[in-house]
């Protein structure tokens, strides 16, 4: 079916999609610059093409707001120039300006009105409310009851009671589909009640989905979108950007239970040496003897499976160095450790290697939180404190759950795996929708625990293979399933991030005595595990849950950290 039209000098002809070129940019019309769906009129000759509503629209309408004289249909504003750019107007209707396109024009009275808004129903049954809609073509500014943002736009308006929504809003398409998605997504009218338990946040923006507001959302996967947040692709990087965090000796996490693979790797790239000029023995100024080397599968290491490294505070795992003298063992990787190391977290001042001063030490990491009885790297301008695995961490590294390469870097966000908000991140350079905070970084790929026998695995949403809620066997409450957490599939148990892999003392080697002057018996380093009752120290009385102690087996004795480290330090041989 061919036909003449005013707008063009060459015949169109009616072409469904599959007559037409296929290309992988989007096609607009040229009547009314929206995609092209469907049936269409095009020139065999040139690209011109028309939507086949377009090309049938009537020559000539008359209108509710100009009621004086009837409008007529020009393929572009009639003007050799205006305020805005060559042939454009403002629609008298919306106020949209700099429109170039169809347009129905009165001559006398200059009024404008562009092609969607002279053919808008002036009445919609929509599905997202009960009452019919009313459009209302002066633009406005309010509170959309949809996309819940105050923007100025032509609207819809309900009559009977005060719903009043955008007209880009009453017009979104039921379902959708994004570039980093897998699944379509489903227009909700109001968040779904079995959604209700848990607050549900924007995938994008990272904000709180209101339940009473329209939202786009995956029910396989569990995610919700902000309309607005959800019509909106990022642009990919350039190739140059996303060569700059491509890397093929990226990191992958998340690391083996209890790794030293992030030591062992800064160590080897840092590192000037032979890799085959390897010290049998070596004094390390952490420890006052002769230190010898063992490979950790040699038969003299055996009895030494239990024991932690002086530097790390991790189970003895690869090649060490031991002392005869004492029970002293540390990593080689932990004794190549640098004296002293630039950070980008800390770019001010250089941080230098310390160790503890006694056994029961401890200090505390500024970036994880966590505490460490093993090496640290601190400033002795700001005190800023960095203990060996978080100043070992790479600048840029891969996870399993996420598919693009994640940069260090220091800004307040929100982290996709705990919900948590931190100022030191990994974030992903290519969609800028996926940060991780250290705490979930240093998560260990499995982890044992002692109710279930097989290994819990680390992870990560979507959760399509387990449709029903997941609930923490240890404090047996719900668990969020757009976050992270330990799962046994075998036995179905699940297990909140939190409580069974954070604990802030993993770190502290425990054990060691002391004799103290005020008390006949030794004192063990221990540590006091929650309870009903708190644990007082019985030099200062301070009270504690859940904390480190010099404590009597004998009897009720306990002194503080604090209270020991003064004792010693008061002592003549230490002095």
């Amino acid at each position: 079916m061919e036909m003449e039209h005013f707008s063009h000098e060459h015949p169109l002809k009616l072409t469904d999609e599959a007559q037409r070129n296929k290309r992988d940019e989007e096609i607009l019309c040229d009547g009314c610059r929206e995609s092209i769906i469907g049936s269409a009129y095009t020139c065999s000759e040139c690209e011109y093409i028309l939507h086949k509503k377009c090309a049938e629209l009537p020559k000539q309408i008359n209108h509710p707001m100009h009621i004086e004289h009837p409008l007529t249909l020009f393929s572009h504003p009639p003007y050799s120039y205006s305020l805005y750019s060559l042939f454009s107007c403002t629609c008298n209707v919306c106020k949209i300006y700099g429109w170039k396109w169809f347009t129905y024009h009165c001559s006398i009275c200059k009024f404008d009105v562009h092609i969607h808004c002279a053919s808008e129903k002036s009445e919609i049954k929509h599905e997202g409310h009960h009452h019919p809609l009313t459009f209302v073509e002066r633009s406005s500014l309010f509170d959309c009851d949809a996309c819940d943002t105050k923007e100025e736009d032509v609207s819809y308006r309900c009559t009977t009671c005060p719903f009043w929504i955008h007209k880009a809003c009453a017009m979104l398409p039921r379902t959708i589909t994004r570039s980093y998605d897998d699944h379509p997504l489903i227009l909700a009218f109001s968040l779904p009640t079995n959604y209700h338990k848990f607050e549900q946040l924007c995938r994008i923006c990272h904000m709180i989905v209101r339940p009473s507001y329209w939202s786009y959302h995956c029910a396989l996967c569990r995610y919700f979108f902000h309309l607005k947040c959800a019509m909106v692709e990022k642009e990919p990087l350039t190739l140059r950007a996303v060569e700059e965090y491509l890397d093929s000796n990226l990191m992958n996490f998340p690391l083996p239970d209890k790794s030293v693979d992030a030591i062992s790797r800064y160590v080897k790239l840092i590192s000037l040496k032979d890799v085959n000029d390897i010290a049998r023995e070596i004094f390390h100024p952490s420890h006052k003897h002769l230190l010898i080397l063992l490979d950790v599968q040699s038969d003299d290491a055996e009895m030494i499976n239990t024991e932690l490294c002086r530097g790390c505070s991790r189970r003895i795992s690869v090649s060490f160095y031991t002392c005869k003298d004492c029970n002293f063992f540390l990593h080689k990787c932990c004794a190549e450790l640098p004296r002293e190391i630039q950070h980008p977290l800390h770019a001010e001042h250089p941080l230098r290697q310390c160790w503890p001063k006694y056994f029961f030490s401890y200090t505390n990491c500024d970036l994880c939180k966590k505490f460490t009885s093993g090496f640290v790297f601190r400033c002795s301008t700001c005190n800023f404190r960095l203990d060996v695995h978080c100043a070992c961490l790479p600048k840029a590294i891969k996870h399993d759950a996420h598919d693009h390469p994640l940069k260090l870097e220091t800004q307040i966000s929100r982290c996709s795996g705990c919900n948590n908000f931190t100022r030191t991140i990994y974030g992903c350079a290519t969609c800028s929708e996926f940060n991780l905070a250290i705490c979930c970084v240093n998560l260990s790929r499995t982890f044992k625990h002692e109710w279930d026998h097989h290994p819990l695995t680390l992870s990560y949403p979507p959760f399509s293979y387990h449709p029903d809620e997941f609930i923490c066997e240890i404090c047996e409450e719900d668990i969020h399933p757009n976050y992270w957490l330990y799962h046994c599939r075998q036995c179905d148990q699940s297990f909140h991030t939190n409580c069974i892999n954070f604990d802030l003392y993993s770190d502290v080697k425990f054990g060691g005595t002391l004799q103290v002057e005020n008390h006949p018996h030794p004192l063990v380093y221990v540590r006091k595990s929650k309870s009903k009752f708190p644990s007082i120290c019985s030099q200062c009385g301070l009270t504690r849950y859940d904390w480190p102690v010099l404590e009597c087996a004998c009897c009720n004795f306990q002194l503080c950290h604090n209270c020991g480290y003064r004792i010693v330090e008061s002592l003549p041989s230490t002095s």
